[in-house]
Order: structure tokens, then sequence, then C-alpha cells
């Protein structure tokens, strides 16, 4: 097709090449603290036996899906800021489509899951551990995945056949996503309006008609419980209350904020940048929200780098004897 050699431009912040330098070595700071911490998180977990319980199998998920979430969008805008190329080609614009919004579902997914997991563990204690283990924990996680790049896949099939417009090749925002391509698509959209739409309502209105559920649940376990249960209930609900509501602002800023914002002027460019940029800045929330309120986790964390310290500082000594000398 045509569209595969086809050469697209992204946006990037309309400012002096001074503020954008600026913006590059903030976004870069965030980027590497993103993976380095998060990655912190998957080996931390993987070397901590005592770590292997179903919630953290649900935070490594997350862990995965930030680490690529921001890999997926934030180098190439950083080359952007830079060198001020803004160029790219479709079939990469379309790949990192795929790659951003199936990790956007997928956490989607997982944020929904792991509400259900806090509502088992607080509603009904005692059978927790025999309804939720770290297999089926891994399974969901799995399947969360597969069903994430599955109806993905559906989107980018009908984006691929869809003619671009010749005239505009230039993307309203710093990533390809599925309303960005649309703009410049030409002839009959309406089969795609219909998908995207399905598929909003089934991975972002349901998952959250989801967590409202377990969240009534929850107060209405905590009003009839007792003053220590009520503390510790709710700061595990506070904990993942924070991480939805931090994800899911980012999400409705990137989903709606394009609707309102229809202007092609440097102020609308800017707020669909800024709105992205949130979007993709948006993982470093979940590793510092479980790493300052997740005691088990922090003592973990303590544990290895204490453990890497003594490796460290352990210098043994190498004793030559004087008959071994040549």
């Amino acid at each position: 097709m045509e569209n595969r050699s086809s050469v697209l431009h992204l946006a990037t912040f309309e400012a002096p090449y001074s503020i954008q330098v600026l913006i590059f070595s903030l976004c870069l700071a965030m980027y590497l603290t993103i993976t380095a911490a998060n990655l912190l998180v998957l080996v931390t977990v993987a070397v901590s036996t005592d770590l292997h319980k179903p919630m953290h199998m649900f935070l490594c998920n997350l862990a995965i899906g930030d680490i690529i979430i921001s890999t997926g969008g934030l180098p190439k805008q950083l080359h952007v800021l830079l060198t001020g190329d803004r160029k790219i080609l479709y079939v990469s614009c379309v790949a990192q489509l795929f790659t951003l919004h199936t990790s956007a579902t997928n956490e989607i997914l997982t944020l929904a899951i792991m509400s259900v997991d806090r509502y088992l563990a607080i509603c009904y204690p005692l059978h927790y551990h025999t309804k939720v283990t770290v297999t089926r924990s891994i399974f969901m996680a799995l399947l969360s995945w597969l069903m994430s790049a599955v109806s993905v896949s559906i989107l980018v099939s009908l984006q691929i056949s869809m003619e671009l417009s010749e005239k505009n090749r230039q993307i309203q925002g710093i990533i390809c996503d599925n309303m960005g391509l649309l703009k410049l698509a030409v002839g009959d959209t309406s089969k795609m309006d219909v998908v995207a739409a399905s598929t909003v309502a089934t991975f972002v209105v349901f998952p959250l008609c989801v967590v409202a559920y377990t969240y009534i649940r929850i107060f209405i376990e905590c009003k009839i419980s007792s003053s220590a249960f009520r503390s510790k209930a709710l700061h595990t609900f506070g904990t993942h209350f924070m991480a939805l509501a931090v994800f899911f602002t980012s999400v409705f800023l990137d989903i709606l904020l394009p609707r309102f914002v229809k202007d092609a002027n440097s102020e609308g460019v800017n707020l669909r940048c800024a709105a992205q940029l949130v979007f993709l800045l948006s993982p470093i929330a979940n590793v510092l929200i479980y790493c300052l309120r997740t005691l088990e986790l922090r003592l973990a964390i303590n544990t290895q780098f204490n453990k890497i310290l003594r490796k460290v500082h352990y210098c043994p000594t190498i004793k030559v004897n004087v008959s071994d000398r040549g």
C-alpha cells in the first residue's frame, strides 16, 4: 500500500529552542527515572521470595507496561526536541500506535483487576488466599495483555486499510495515536469511529464500572468493621486509588482533549502535546506511589541494596606466600 512508505510529521512544543532543550532535559531525566525505577521493582520482586504474591505480580505487570509506554513514545520525541526533525515513517507510526494503545489498555485492565484483588482481600480475607493465587494472577496478567493486543489489532487493521490525505501529513500531537491518524484519513471513517467508541466503552468505561463497584463494597465493609481493620483497608485502598487517579486522568486528557481542542494553532498544538506528555510521564506515578506506601516493597528494596553494598565493600585480601614467587 502507498501508506507504508509515507512520511508523516509529528508535532512538538511551539517554543523557543532554549525552552525545547529544557523540556528535552526534563523528559530525558524522567525517562531514565521511569525505566530505572520500574526495572528496580521488577528485579526486587523477582529475587525476593517474600514478594511472590498476587498483588506484587500485578504490580510487576504495571511496571512492564509503564516501561513500554514511556519507551514507545518518549525517545522519538526526545529526538524531535533535540534535532527538530519531526519526520516519522507511517509504518513506525502505526507500530507506535499499537505499542502505546496495547500497553495503555493492559494498564487499565490491570488496575481494574487490582481493584477486584483489593476487594477480595478486604471483604473476604479468610478466603482470599484460596481464591487468589500467584498462578491465577500470572494467568490474569497474560490474559490482560492478550485481550489488549487483540482489541488494538482490530483498530490497527482498520487504520492501515484507510488512505491518508496527500495534503495533510501533520499529526497534531507528539505521538501517533488513533485520533491523530484518523484526522489524516480521507473517505468514510464511520466504521473506525464505531470500533473506537466500542473499544473505549469496553476497555475504559467497563473497567471503571468494575472499579467503582469494588470501591463501594470496600467502603461499606469499612463502615461496619473495627477501626484497626478500617485503617489498614483504607491505606490499601488509598494506594490503589492514587495510582488509578493519576493514570485515568492522563488517559481522559489524551482521549477528550482532541475532541474539544480542534484548532491547529500553536496554543492548540501545545495543549495536545502537554496532554500526551502527561500520559507518557504518568508511569513514574505507579512506582513512586507503591514504593512509598507499600512497606513490604520498601523493605525488600532496602534489603537488596544492603546486600549489594556488602558485596561491594567486602574485598578479601589475597595472601601470597614467598615460596610461591617465581
